[in-house]
C-alpha cells in the first residue's frame, strides 16, 4: 500500500493482460491477490486507465461525466472538471476527435477523480507532451501520498526511474525481475568489453550477458563474481541504470546475446 508500482516489458511481454487479469476482463487460471484480499472483494475499489482508450469515441465530455457519475458514486465531477481544465480540453467536442494524448488526459482525468484503493493505468501518459507528462505523474503521486496503491505500465524508463518504487520487470508472459532502483544500483554492477564468446559463455553466475553490436555487456552482482572482470583487459565498470539494466536483461531474455 501507498506505493507505485511499474510494469516495465517489451511490446508483448504480458504486462496489459495481467492488468485485465486483475480487472477480471479475460479468463485465467489460478487465482488473483490485490492488496492482500480475493479480486472479488476489491474490484470495487479499483479505478482503471485502459490500454485502449477509445471507450467515450461518441461522446463529448460532458456526456461523459454525466455517464461517470451515474455509473458510479465514487465518482468525484468536481475533481474531474479541474483535471479537464488543466489539461485544457474542449468539453463541447466528440472525443473521437482528439489527438491521443487529449484522450489519455480525459481517461487520466476521470480515474484519478474516482475514489478507490488502488489505481490501475495501462500507458497512464501516452501521447502527452514532456510538460503534461510530469503534471500527470505528480497528480498520481498526490494519490500515494493520500495513501492509495498505483500499479501501471510504461515504456518510458526516465518515467518508472522519477515516479515508481518499485518496478517489475516482465518478459515473455513472466516476471524476471522486482525490485527498486536503488537495490539495483547497490546489488548489481554492469560491465562491457569487446564481445568475447568464451566470456559469454562463462556468464553461468550472471544475472543477464548480451550481445549489443561488437560488445559483451554483462549484468553481474557486486561481490566475488566481479573479481575476475577486474583483470579484464577493456572492460569498463559500471554502476546500472534502469535503461541499461532492462536493456540488456530483456536481450538476454530474448536470445540476442550471440
Amino acid at each position: 500500500k501507498q506505493r507505485i508500482y511499474a510494469l516495465l516489458g517489451p511490446n508483448g511481454a504480458g504486462k496489459t493482460t495481467v492488468l485485465k487479469s486483475i480487472l477480471g476482463l479475460i479468463n485465467y487460471s489460478g487465482s488473483i491477490l490485490v492488496l492482500g484480499k480475493p479480486i472479488d472483494e476489491v474490484r470495487e475499489m479499483i479505478s482503471f486507465v485502459p490500454e485502449e482508450k477509445n471507450l467515450y469515441e461518441n461522446l463529448d465530455i460532458e456526456k461523459t461525466l454525466k455517464l461517470n457519475r451515474r455509473i458510479s458514486s465514487r465518482f468525484d465531477e468536481n475533481q474531474a472538471r479541474k483535471y479537464i481544465a488543466h489539461y485544457k480540453l474542449p468539453c463541447t467536442k466528440k472525443i473521437r476527435t482528439f489527438s491521443n494524448g487529449m484522450k489519455t488526459a480525459i481517461y487520466i482525468s476521470l480515474a484519478l477523480s474516482t475514489d478507490a484503493d488502488l489505481y490501475i493505468l495501462d500507458e497512464p501518459t501516452w501521447g502527452l507532451d514532456p510538460i503534461m507528462r510530469d503534471d500527470t505523474l505528480e497528480f498520481i503521486r498526490e494519490k500515494v501520498i493520500l495513501g492509495k496503491t498505483v500499479l501501471y505500465t510504461s515504456h518510458i524508463i526516465p518515467e518508472v526511474e522519477k515516479i515508481a518504487d518499485e518496478f517489475f520487470i516482465m518478459i515473455n508472459g513472466k516476471v524476471k525481475y522486482s525490485g527498486d532502483l536503488d537495490r539495483v544500483k547497490e546489488k548489481y554492477r554492469i560491465v562491457r568489453m569487446p564481445f568475447d564468446k568464451e566470456q559469454l559463455d562463462n556468464c553461468t553466475d550472471c544475472l543477464a550477458a548480451a550481445k549489443e553490436l561488437n560488445r559483451l555487456s554483462i549484468i553481474v552482482e557486486n561481490s566475488e563474481a566481479m573479481e575476475r572482470f577486474y583483470k579484464t583487459d577493456e572492460a569498463t565498470i559500471s554502476i546500472p541504470d534502469l535503461e541499461d539494466f532492462f536493456q540488456i536483461l530483456v536481450r538476454s531474455e530474448n536470445g540476442n546475446s550471440v
